[in-house]
């Protein structure tokens, strides 16, 4: 299963739990500041499943610190164009992502174990 599909599966079972008010209110905040990443970090990090392995787990606020000191392509650090809660945004974006490639890693050496023990 790829790891969009995964990914997918996971934040639909997210809303399932969540009041409908609080959806619409944190669909919004995605939607506004989900363009971030498109405009600012997809520019070198074309794939965010990269970097989220090069990240690997860390705390939010070590990911807030590192996106705010970060430079763009220009070299202008992001503590400079962007506000607090769009870093905050990305730092947590990065997060989940470092956490769903861990669980990935996870199950596919779960399932590749599994593999060695079977005997055709």
């Amino acid at each position: 299963m790829s790891s969009m599909k995964i990914v997918i599966k996971i934040i639909s079972i997210l809303f399932v739990f969540f009041p409908f008010a609080v959806q619409a209110q944190d669909y919004s905040q995605v939607r506004a500041n989900s363009n971030v990443w498109a405009n600012e970090c997809k520019t070198c990090h074309t794939v965010y499943q990269n970097l989220a392995k090069e990240t690997g787990i860390r705390t939010e606020q070590y990911l807030f610190n590192f996106v705010y000191e970060h430079t763009n392509k220009e070299g202008k650090r992001f503590g400079e164009i962007l506000s607090k809660s769009e870093i905050s945004f990305v730092s947590k974006f990065v997060l989940i992502a470092a956490y769903l490639h861990k669980l990935e890693t996870d199950r596919r050496k779960a399932g590749d174990h599994l593999q060695k023990n079977i005997r055709l």
